[in-house]
């Protein structure tokens, strides 16, 4: 009761439809953000800790852009029932005005976030249907007259992140996700007829950059607007095959599902019956681009709907189980295949642990690759093999097969306290902190990825980056001899045709189960050549 004394206080039950809740002992993940329309619409935004809702009413909504950091004023706890809550609170009642559950899902938190609630650093990723990957919140100093502190929302600077002169997320997907309605639709207010409420300006679309990036967009746009004719690539029908998606290549449509026909034997053993987060870029890589777990209207027969229950009960995710399947993503103008650490015949049980290591500002690539190293030599002192795979970025992945057994806190656990083991016995070369300042010159080791909805770019998928890359596995004695994001749409074939063996001919043969979490301080391993 006394967590939720505030909030209660504050509302008349009688009168308004927000659930009267209790605190909840459950330990839950849960986030969800409210779009509110109330005296001046503005986003609440909640992470689920110790049974309740922490909240913080952001004034202009989240931003996709890691430079733009948002004022977010903190406010009372809300009970967890309140994150299904979307309905109007009627005139002169507290908050009065229509909620939307503009987005939701589950929040994974860097260190302990107690402490950093108190120390005014929270730094967590999020898996939602709108917003994904790492965010800060970080409290200002107290100002006179404070009623309630206010913190600072900004993204992280990772995939995930945007670009100042991108489209705003707040206009590019305005509706609800619960019931796909707009904020006029839930308040019963004809959209035509309603009046317009005063609004913060949209931010005007940044005007710097070069005249040849203003003559390739359009040229881009107009070539869009060119009819096409359709194509056929196994047994899936392609409209417009020749829309370039990678301009700096001149790659097109059909040639992506091409070049993924050329390599299924390669892709689909690891993408095959796992649910899947897309980065799906309809007008090409350096167009808008969002990410999609869920169906959408005029989805395939060829991409499946799977059922799976989460901490709301069902939800709905997307799965292929052959080439076809991959062929009608690319049709949908998907770019990026990321897969879940388990299949979906034992979603609670994870088959691999994965190590996502980012460098950041000044790590040179060898730098990287002693690092990989060093993650292999730590997982072989606990009996567990790993294999390696390029991102198609500036970093790699260390990935550890497993039998499914042990569940994924276990999963997480073991991730974090190797990582944070490293990290202390070598602070000049690692951190477990995704704060863009704070890891100039250290490896970023990413445990997060080993949490049940977090995902990771699937071997073989390519990137929506410039050059067309592709997530490449690579064995252990070449790792040094490649280039991060060598590998490509464009090269790949020839790279596959001169193998002798498959890097990870080995992975799915490899019986090892997760063992006991690594200490927090662990005697230094030196990395060594394999």
């Amino acid at each position: 009761m006394a967590k939720l004394a505030t909030y209660r206080a504050k509302r008349d039950f009688t009168k308004t439809s927000e659930p009267k809740g209790a605190a909840s002992r459950r330990q839950g993940s849960s986030f969800v953000i409210q779009k509110h329309d109330a005296s001046r619409l503005h986003y609440d935004f909640r992470l689920e800790l110790d049974g309740v809702l922490k909240s913080w009413a952001v004034t202009k909504g989240p931003s996709l852009v890691p430079g733009e950091k948002r004022l977010a004023v903190e406010v009372e706890d809300h009970p967890l029932s309140y994150g299904d809550f979307e309905g109007t609170i009627p005139e002169g009642q507290y908050g009065g005005g229509t909620v939307m559950v503009w987005d939701r899902g589950t929040w994974t938190p860097e260190d302990d976030p107690h402490d950093g609630l108190a120390k005014g650093r929270l730094s967590f990723r999020l898996d939602g249907e709108k917003l994904h990957g790492t965010w800060h919140l970080i409290r200002m100093g107290k100002r006179p007259r404070e009623k309630q502190p206010s913190w600072l929302l900004n993204k992280g600077d990772d995939a995930f992140a945007r670009e100042a002169d991108d489209p705003d997320i707040l206009e590019e997907a305005p509706s609800s996700v619960k019931t796909g309605r707009s904020l006029d639709e839930i308040a019963g207010r004809d959209p035509k007829k309603a009046s317009v409420k005063k609004r913060a300006p949209a931010k005007a679309a940044s005007k710097t950059g070069s005249s040849k990036a203003g003559s390739t967009k359009t040229k881009s746009s107009s070539s869009s607007q060119k009819a096409s004719s359709g194509a056929e690539v196994a047994g899936i029908a392609l409209t417009h095959p020749d829309r370039v998606l990678w301009e700096d290549q001149g790659l097109t449509k059909q040639q992506l599902a091409e070049f993924y026909v050329g390599i299924a034997e390669w892709l689909l053993p690891h993408l095959q019956n796992r649910p899947l987060t897309l980065i799906r870029c309809p007008s090409g890589a350096q167009k808008s681009c969002f990410v999609q777990r869920h169906p959408w209207a005029g989805l395939s027969d060829a991409i499946h709907r799977e059922s799976v229950r989460d901490e709301s009960g069902e939800a709905e995710l997307l799965a292929i189980r052959d080439i076809q399947g991959v062929v009608a993503l690319v049709q949908s103008g998907v770019l990026e295949m990321h897969v879940w650490g388990a299949t979906l015949a034992d979603l609670e049980h994870p088959d691999r642990l994965i190590f996502d290591l980012d460098p950041g500002e000044g790590v040179a690539w060898p730098d990287v690759v002693a690092g990989a190293r060093a993650v292999r030599e730590r997982l072989r002192g606990y009996g567990l093999e790993s294999f390696a795979k390029t991102t198609g970025g500036k970093g790699l992945h260390v990935v550890a097969p497993l039998t499914p057994k042990a569940g994924w806190d276990a999963a997480l656990t073991f991730t974090r306290s190797l990582a944070q083991a490293m990290a202390a016995d070598e602070p000049e070369r690692y951190t477990t902190t995704s704060v863009k300042q704070e890891r100039a010159g250290r490896i970023f080791i990413d445990y997060l990825r080993n949490n049940r909805e977090a995902s990771a770019v699937a071997p073989y998928s390519t990137r929506a980056r410039p050059g067309a890359p592709v997530s490449t596995p690579v064995s252990w004695e070449e790792l040094a001899k490649v280039e991060p994001n060598g590998f490509t749409v464009v090269n790949l074939n020839r790279r596959l045709a001169r193998l002798k063996k498959d890097p990870w001919a080995e992975f799915a043969g490899i019986d090892q189960v997760l063992p006991d979490a690594p200490k927090a301080k662990r005697k230094r391993v030196r990395s060594e050549e394999p």
